[in-house]
């Protein structure tokens, strides 16, 4: 065995045996027993010819040409890594496309999106999934959403991102309730009410208690959804902050009535999101340019 026989396994031992001092964690780490990871530790010294470390009473530590050779072996993992993420980026533009977007793009968005893909982006294989912003952030994170969709008011460290939409939050009251024969209240009214919100992490909870958060506070009773939400209030269970799109339906039938809040910034913005250490797939591109173009 030379040194030009070294694999992947060689170099993460050794980018291991750097980091934590140790025959036995770098063994852990890379996945084998402690014999084993010094096994491959003497294979390595072999075939360089020289020592790469030397054992003491505190552990093993790397030698002068030890820790040059440890730092090219980083080196060439991270351009092992940079040649996985570029394979993985072509396989997604053979037209496979993983989305994961907030509850309201979901529910209330995505539908025709999804319809004028099929019409417009034959052959493209879509899926989606549905959570809050913040786990819509976990899952683009994680590697399981190629392009997501969120509500929040930030977007998070290590994300680019397109806006896509405008929204804004509404305070609704059953049509019984004393807010809806005033029809107007103050910020200080909602933020101290007993209010229906989402739970935390969704893109709606966050714009809502930014918006609150220099009027006052109140006890708040969370739901998992908008729909959850809308027939929380309407049964009584208090006023409710929620998506002017989630409850458009129920506004328009008198099921649910809107109270205005002069002072109260409430506005927001709907955004596409994608990891900035990603390039963004060809059919991830070709979904954005739909949207923003939805009649050509």
């Amino acid at each position: 065995m030379t040194v030009r026989d070294w694999d992947l396994r060689h170099y993460r031992f050794l980018a291991a045996l750097a980091a934590h001092g140790s025959i036995g964690a770098a063994a852990r780490e890379t996945g084998m027993a402690q014999p084993n990871g010094s096994r491959l530790l003497e294979q390595m010294e072999g075939s360089a010819g020289f020592a790469l470390a030397r054992r003491t009473p505190r552990g093993t530590e790397l030698t002068d040409r030890g820790r040059v050779i440890a730092g090219l072996a980083s080196d060439v993992l991270e351009a092992a890594e940079s040649v996985a993420r570029a394979v993985g980026a072509l396989e997604r533009d053979r037209g496979t496309l993983h989305v994961s977007a907030s509850m309201t793009v979901a529910e209330h968005l995505m539908p025709s999106w999804l319809a004028a893909a099929q019409e417009r982006l034959p052959g493209m294989n879509l899926t989606l999934d549905v959570g809050n912003s913040d786990e819509v952030f976990d899952r683009l994170r994680s590697g399981e959403a190629d392009l997501g969709f969120v509500e929040g008011p930030t977007v998070q460290t290590g994300f680019r991102y397109l806006d896509v939409a405008r929204d804004e939050l509404v305070v609704v009251v059953r049509p019984d309730h004393p807010w809806a024969a005033r029809g107007e209240i103050t910020p200080e009214e909602v933020a101290t009410a007993g209010l229906v919100v989402r739970e935390r992490g969704s893109g709606t909870r966050q714009t809502a208690d930014l918006a609150l958060a220099a009027h006052g506070t109140g006890p708040r009773f969370e739901v998992g959804s908008n729909a959850a939400l809308a027939a929380s209030v309407a049964a009584g269970l208090g006023p409710g902050v929620v998506s002017r799109l989630a409850v458009q339906l129920a506004l328009r039938s008198g099921r649910l009535a809107e109270i205005a809040t002069p002072g109260l910034r409430l506005r927001r913005v709907l955004r596409a999101v994608w990891s900035a250490a990603e390039p963004l797939p060809r059919s991830a591109q070709e979904f954005l340019a739909m949207i923003g173009n939805p009649a050509s």
